[in-house]
């Protein structure tokens, strides 16, 4: 009984791993994959781009106004392999009658093999008849 626990407890360990390499992306040829990275690595163009932007805007005092506006353009130029952008916001409306007003807006450029987007935000109004409002937009070119 314990040497087949014993493989059981091996094959539970070793599923992972194979999972990892038998997963992600599948591209459509290595040698094209290959080009690309020739490619960009010629025009002089970076391999991969990556762009943070982060807001956070706060209404505290008793009938106060808060606004803010960011904006983040990266959308010109090369298009990299990777390309990575994040636009977060906390947008809080927390004295009595206060008003809280936010937006982030973030462009970048698509990446030839791999594009990744992440857009959040937290938007709170908890002061006594206060507001908040929030936009957030993330936007990858083509």
């Amino acid at each position: 009984m314990r040497p087949m626990f014993v493989a059981a407890l091996a094959l539970l360990a070793a599923a992972p791993a194979v999972a990892q390499e038998t997963g992600g992306l599948r591209m459509r040829g290595p040698a094209s994959v290959l080009d690309r990275v020739e490619q960009v690595g010629s025009s002089g163009c970076r391999l991969s781009h990556t762009s943070v932007t982060v807001g956070v805007n706060r209404a505290l005092a008793p009938d106060s106004v808060a606004r803010q506006g960011l904006v983040t353009d990266n959308s010109g130029g090369c298009r990299p392999l990777v390309s990575t952008q994040v636009s977060a916001g906390v947008n809080l409306a927390l004295g009595p009658r206060s008003r809280a007003e936010q937006s982030v807006e973030q462009r970048g450029p698509r990446g030839l093999l791999a594009t990744t987007n992440v857009v959040r935000g937290a938007n709170i109004a908890a002061g006594a008849r206060s507001s908040a409002a929030q936009v957030l937009f993330g936007q990858t070119g083509r």
